[in-house]
């Protein structure tokens, strides 16, 4: 069954009420009785407007998980002071993001509600929680291993392909162009570049896919190197790229990293992690040209010292081939001489053979009747007609018995 509701009853107003503007009043005066000076409040900045005087939104993320907000400002009587003091204690300005330390007086005003009026700032503080939070990612990377990673990989010993990391328009990627579009225009070194923002708090996610994008071109084709540039800036501004996820990524990249951030003083995460620092992107670009140009005349030089080596053999080939030559000369007139000297000995064996000769040596000449030599006795039968021949004349002889005898 269905109960029926019964309309509502309009009530009674309240014999005693307060105006709005009473309650705010009173609310005023509870805050300027419980609160009755200025006091250090630690937040950080969520926006900062600038509008003559500073508008910022205060943030702080409780241990529950729960957010307190507030405004404060800044009045253009004391921002010229406090921006001087931050500025020559950290470089930059109060932007968005940065953790403060701000003595504010609290007020409550009717129309405008509760904020925060800046008197001070503490720029140490800002300083000191930037150095704890590098000093805890640093300790974090130690941990899993990949702190010096980068910095094992021995340098570029030649550039041909290097993606650059930067942001867009700065003038610092100007500086490192300036360098190295020769280069490029000469077919030298391929550079690819990649845009991300440097600060804010869209630097994290952009820095983190700009780096994993040079790894996707490393696997395509290898990179020798990934170039980190970006002009100068405050330490506060450079706080940013202290990002565990994108040091992480800079820590394991497999080509070595260049870093040229712009500041020599202070320390960031990617430098730490790089295997190369340079202070500027000039100079990250100097190194790029230098290194190039020693490959080159490196080249050159081995280039020389090859054509000296082959040179130098073409020479003791030569060389070699002349004195194999002279020997072969020097064998073949020996072994000319030789069988000259072998010749005219013959000669005059055979000249010493003549038969004059023989004669002379008081040996006689046997001739038929032919005058032909007789120069066996088998040859001679009996009662043939011979004439013996001395050197000094012939005489004539019949043969007798033809019959040969052994020689004793």
């Amino acid at each position: 069954m269905t109960r029926k509701r019964k309309k509502a009853e309009p009530t009674r107003p309240p014999e005693q009420f307060l105006e709005l503007s009473e309650v705010l009043a009173y609310i005023g005066q509870v805050i300027a009785r419980g609160m009755p000076g200025a006091v250090w409040v630690r937040a950080e900045l969520a926006s900062v407007t600038d509008r003559r005087h500073l508008y910022l939104d205060l943030v702080q993320l409780g241990e529950g998980g729960e957010i307190a907000k507030c405004r404060a400002t800044v009045w253009a009587r004391e921002r010229f002071s406090l921006e001087g003091k931050f500025r020559q204690a950290t470089g930059g300005t109060l932007t968005a993001g940065l953790k403060v330390l701000l003595f504010c007086q609290p007020e409550f005003h009717p129309q405008y509600g509760f904020s925060l009026n800046v008197l001070d700032v503490s720029p140490e503080y800002t300083l000191g929680d930037a150095a704890l939070r590098l000093d805890t990612l640093r300790q974090t990377l130690v941990e899993e291993g990949v702190y010096g990673l980068n910095r094992l990989l021995p340098p570029p010993s030649d550039f041909a392909r290097v993606a650059v990391i930067a942001p867009s328009g700065a003038a610092g990627l100007g500086d490192f162009r300036r360098e190295t579009d020769a280069l490029e225009a000469a077919g030298v070194v391929d550079f690819t570049y990649l845009e991300a923002t440097f600060q804010g708090r869209e630097a994290s996610a952009s820095l983190l896919r700009a780096a994993e994008a040079a790894r996707e071109l490393h696997e395509q084709t290898p990179l020798d190197a990934l170039v980190v540039i970006r002009g100068g800036g405050a330490v506060t501004d450079l706080a940013w790229l202290n990002d565990l996820a994108f040091a992480r990524a800079l820590a394991t990249f497999p080509a070595p990293v260049i870093t040229g951030l712009g500041h020599a003083r202070d320390d960031t995460l990617p430098d730490e992690v790089a295997q190369t620092r340079t202070d500027t992107p000039s100079k990250a670009a100097a190194l790029i040209v230098r290194t190039v140009a020693g490959a080159a005349a490196q080249a050159q030089e081995d280039a020389r010292t090859v054509r000296a080596a082959a040179a130098s053999v073409l020479v003791e080939a030569q060389a070699g081939a002349l004195w194999a030559r002279d020997r072969v000369l020097n064998a073949a007139a020996r072994q000319s001489d030789a069988a000259r000297a072998d010749v005219d000995a013959l000669m005059r064996q055979a000249l010493g053979l003549t038969p004059e000769r023989t004669l002379a040596r008081g040996y006689a000449l046997v001739r038929d009747e032919n005058g032909q030599p007789v120069t066996r006795a088998a040859t001679v039968t009996a009662g043939q007609r011979l004439t013996l021949e001395w050197q000094d004349g012939r005489v004539g002889a019949v043969a007798g018995d033809a019959s040969p005898t052994s020689a004793p």
